[in-house]
């Protein structure tokens, strides 16, 4: 055993002494393990998620992106709506075909007229909702019933043309339009019977022709 110089012996007495007293003042540290049940860490899972990231969107919002998505066609299908419009004291059957491919060849029937033609500039309400929706124009306003189908009340404001300003009326099933009203003082009541696409066989684009 090697011996220290009588210096560094004290020196290493004194140090062991220090040590020891400190550790006889330092409180005994208990440690607490709590349990978390899985319920817990779920909802806990839920707070980082919501705080952490960008604010969920709200139910108003889904409700829009889901009647775009309605309003949309789907590729290589033919739109068909059938409804009746009133102006007035006159109410006369509405039809509407239209493809959604080049060169969009389309066919209506309006105020006993029939039309057709192609391109986009047929006159469909629900193209202009749509678009409305889709540019923030329009707002859920209330969810009722419409002629007994569950619908939620949209109203469209701020339209750049008056007419289109209004209220209308979607089922919450599909999401699709059940009325239109457009304008206030002049304005058309558009009540469908059926809107709904059309798949593109040969049978269908005779009809839009």
């Amino acid at each position: 055993m090697t011996e220290l110089p009588a210096g560094l012996d004290l020196f290493r007495d004194q140090l062991r002494d220090a040590v020891a007293r400190d550790l006889s003042r330092r409180p005994r540290r208990h440690v607490t393990r709590t349990l978390i049940p899985a319920a817990g860490l779920a909802a806990a899972a839920v707070v980082v998620f919501t705080t952490g990231g960008a604010p969920a969107p709200s139910a108003d919002a889904a409700i829009m992106r889901h009647v775009v998505g309605a309003l949309t066609a789907p590729p290589a299908t033919i739109l068909h709506e059938r409804a009746l419009v009133t102006a007035g004291s006159n109410t006369q059957p509405f039809e509407l075909w239209v493809a959604n491919t080049p060169p969009y060849a389309y066919r209506v029937i309006k105020w006993g007229h029939e039309g057709t033609g192609f391109g986009r500039g047929v006159d469909d309400p629900a193209a202009a909702l749509r678009a409305l929706v889709a540019s923030g124009n329009a707002h859920v306003d209330a969810t009722t019933t419409f002629a007994g189908v569950p619908a939620y009340k949209l109203t469209v404001t701020g339209a750049s043309t008056r007419f289109l300003n209004g209220t209308a009326y979607v089922s919450q099933a599909d999401y699709r339009p059940l009325e239109i009203d457009t304008g206030d003082g002049g304005g058309e009541r558009i009540v469908y019977q059926s809107y709904e696409y059309l798949p593109a066989t040969a049978a269908n684009q005779a009809l839009v022709r």
